[in-house]
């Protein structure tokens, strides 16, 4: 096995800042990773966190999270924090949320971290960094209302407990109550898709257009992306539907007759449709991250490709390399992102 490591200041830095305790100490930041196989989601963790990754590709087969004190160390990370330069450069596509905060001046200390803008000093952040499986269409479920993956004893379950506990082949995207990392506490997604259109190489015939990504098998990882935002958009309709319907009670009335007679007289009338996923003040921000787009093997195009896909959805884009890349500016990104849409709505 063998360890890339690109970023050797990284573990020096936590001894410099042992003293400062985070702001968020009870409230992490959780950030979720979605995306196929060999899209680069634990590279992109482990780079975050260790400063280095593996280069031997080992897949994820359950869910992973990994609590980190984050402390930009880049300029440029610092700079999306403290001040309001969001000129990130040519590989990044604000979010319709971050091109309004140009407006509407800084974000100040809150709730996450504190800052000195004399000194250019920001507190350390407290970050839960969710890994996921590759995501499969067949296997995943948009929501859950209760976890699946509680242990109940018999006593409770009765005859449902007469058998051996089987494993769970589903993976649901949120999960309203329960012990589940994916629940409604996940702050944002990364969405991560690879900018490799095959590891394989093409044929003769098809080399001219082994690049385009109307040419690209279906399973790859940027076809998958609508997919993952379609389920999303359900999951947190769902859930922000179960909660709604919890505050005000209907959860607990929903066989008595005042509830039938109550939907009886509603049912002729119009109902507001669902906000999308990305106009949504109830939903969580989403980034597209774009990997590997130093390799040789790399696709202009799949690049370019995500940068518009992430101007249709109004929401963050970025692209990355792992190997020469300081990738600790997603996390800026996201966190400026999480900040501003708080502070609208």
């Amino acid at each position: 096995m063998t360890s890339l490591s690109t970023n050797s200041s990284r573990s020096d830095s936590h001894h410099l800042h042992k003293s400062k305790n985070p702001v968020n100490l009870t409230n992490p930041i959780r950030l979720a990773f979605l995306g196929g196989s060999k899209s680069g989601k634990t590279s992109i963790i482990s780079k975050l966190t260790l400063g280095s990754y593996r280069e031997t590709y080992y897949p994820t087969t359950q869910l992973t999270p990994i609590l980190f004190n984050y402390e930009p160390e880049s300029t440029q990370s610092k700079d999306i924090l403290i001040n309001n330069n969001l000129e990130v450069g040519h590989n990044v596509n604000l979010s319709s949320v971050l091109k309004q905060s140009k407006n509407t001046g800084n974000v100040k200390n809150n709730e996450y971290y504190n800052l000195n803008e004399t000194k250019d000093e920001i507190t350390p952040i407290l970050v839960e960094l969710i890994d996921t499986p590759a995501f499969n269409p067949q296997k995943v479920v948009p929501y859950l209302e209760a976890s699946l993956y509680s242990n109940l004893d018999k006593e409770i379950l009765h005859n449902l407990a007469n058998e051996p506990r089987r494993p769970v082949s589903t993976n649901p995207l949120l999960v309203a109550s329960g012990a589940s990392e994916l629940n409604g506490n996940v702050n944002g997604y990364f969405f991560v898709y690879s900018a490799i259109p095959s590891y394989n190489p093409p044929g003769y015939e098809n080399q001219a257009n082994s690049l385009l990504s109307s040419e690209l098998p279906t399973n790859h990882t940027f076809n998958l992306l609508p997919t993952i935002k379609a389920a999303l958009n359900d999951a947190w309709e769902e859930y922000n539907t179960f909660k709604r319907d919890w505050a005000k009670g209907e959860e607990s009335d929903v066989f008595s007759f005042k509830f039938a007679f109550k939907n009886i007289l509603n049912s002729g009338k119009s109902k507001t449709q669902p906000q999308s996923f990305e106009n949504s003040f109830d939903s969580p921000p989403i980034w597209i991250i774009c990997t590997h787009v130093k390799n040789e093997l790399a696709s202009a195009q799949l690049i370019q490709d995500g940068k518009t896909l992430s101007s249709d959805w109004k929401c963050g884009f970025i692209a990355i390399d792992n190997v020469n890349d300081d990738v600790d500016i997603i996390l800026s990104l996201m966190i400026r992102d999480i900040l501003q849409k708080q502070k609208l709505k």
